[in-house]
């Protein structure tokens, strides 16, 4: 017997006390078991799982639809409207304890008895994100982690120094640099422990509803930086074996740094490269010093690297003969040059059909002029201001090397107390 019953408006709508949220999204599902109360909690799980597209383990959904069949009895046949409403209050109080602030709220849409069993369809609203700031879903999400290390140590001027303190200065470096392109939504992998902490407050007894919500918004990665650095000892100084004066240090490959760019969930390889420093580029009076001048000068190419295969520099305004770049912080300086490219007609692989890029055309050359926490302001040094529209590319133009100065002149001749001089030989 095929029964349908109207529900009472006040158990048709049930809504959690939560916090109101913009942009709820609705998903609508159905329970089908032996009891309402059973079927009720079958088509929440099932609404859960498709918003949240991941099914729930057999044990978890054990512990949520299980219910006691006498709190669901027939009157002749029927579902006692009486023992829905009190059924309701019970759904409502365990929804908040296991779906922890993800649903907003219900509404049972219809309910029937087929075959003896207990079939209801809802219409689940999630709540929507909480939201501080720029949508986090905006950009992509990035996420560097330390280094791993070929050494334990690696040796300084005859130091032993911890090679995982070069690693986390890259990583710490990193984080700075690309959170400072305003390109990336980063996500920090430094404090997880603090970031877990604050999620168990969230999630304690006493926390108000509306925190509760942001429990399940803790962020996964689009991509990952991840890379290994091998070292080389950086030796003491020589000395002259005349003089005793301290000889220019000789060129050093101190450190290798091989990163990746991967796609988180797949492991995809996006971009991959190598970064090489010369010791002999790095004076520095201690090994702090040192550390961090390396570090910082491994993460500026290392982000140079993905900026400009990922995200080159762009004009973003063109203002009175002034190129407005979307970018600042330390990535750009005062008194750096670029090429100014126009884009062209879109180039694409003839094997797959993807976009592999547009065509580059160098139609003038910019001098940067100030550079803020956003953006950056650069002038027309050479070429037409005219020929360069909004999304125009910045290529650097690389700088020519120094040679490092000759050592200075050195000679063992001695005066001698009469006038004269002293020979070494």
């Amino acid at each position: 017997m095929k029964r349908t019953l109207v529900l009472l408006v006040a158990a048709a709508v049930l809504v959690l006390d939560v916090a109101a949220q913009t942009g709820e999204v609705a998903v609508r599902a159905t329970g089908v078991a032996a009891n309402y109360r059973a079927a009720v909690n079958e088509a929440l799980v099932g609404a859960l799982e498709q918003h949240d597209g991941v099914a729930l383990d057999a044990t978890e959904r054990v512990q949520i639809t299980h219910s006691d069949a006498s709190t669901s009895e027939r009157v002749n046949g029927t579902l006692d409207d009486r023992a829905k409403l009190e059924m309701n209050d019970a759904i409502t109080k365990d929804m908040q304890k296991w779906a922890k602030g993800r649903i907003a709220g219900y509404t049972v849409l219809s309910d029937q008895v087929v075959d003896g069993k207990c079939r209801v369809e809802v219409e689940v609203r999630f709540a929507g994100p909480h939201v501080v700031g720029r949508d986090p879903n905006a950009l992509r999400r990035l996420a560097v982690s330390p280094f791993s290390v070929r050494s334990a140590t690696f040796g300084w001027n005859g130091q032993a120094v911890q090679s995982v303190e070069w690693s986390v200065a890259l990583a710490n470096q990193l984080n700075e640099r690309l959170t400072q392109t305003r390109k990336f939504t980063m996500l920090d992998r430094a404090f997880g422990h603090e970031v877990d902490a604050e999620l168990a407050r969230l999630g304690a007894a006493n926390a108000a509803p509306g925190d509760v919500v942001r429990l399940n918004q803790k962020l996964g990665a689009d991509y990952l930086v991840v890379g290994e650095v091998t070292f080389n000892d950086v030796l003491p100084p020589t000395v002259h074996p005349v003089t005793g004066q301290a000889l220019p240090r000789a060129a050093t490959a101190f450190a290798e740094v091989s990163y990746r760019v991967l796609l988180a969930p797949t492991g995809q390889l996006k971009w991959m490269d190598t970064v090489r420093l010369d010791a002999a580029a790095f004076p520095a009076a201690d090994a702090r010093t040192f550390i961090s001048r390396t570090a910082e000068a491994a993460a500026a190419q290392i982000c140079e690297g993905m900026m400009a295969n990922i995200l080159p520099f762009e004009v973003v305004k063109v203002a009175d003969g002034t190129l407005v770049i979307g970018e600042g912080g330390k990535q750009l300086h005062v008194g750096e040059r670029f090429t100014v490219c126009a884009l062209g007609e879109e180039v694409r692989d003839t094997r797959t059909g993807e976009v592999i890029d547009a065509l580059e055309t160098p139609v003038a050359t910019a001098e940067i002029v100030s550079v803020g926490a956003k953006l950056s302001y650069a002038r027309v040094i050479e070429g037409d201001v005219a020929k360069i529209a909004v999304g125009a590319r910045l290529r650097r133009v690389p700088v020519p090397a120094v040679p490092p100065p000759p050592p200075p002149l050195t000679t063992t001749v001695r005066p001698n107390g009469t006038g004269g001089v002293v020979t070494p030989f």
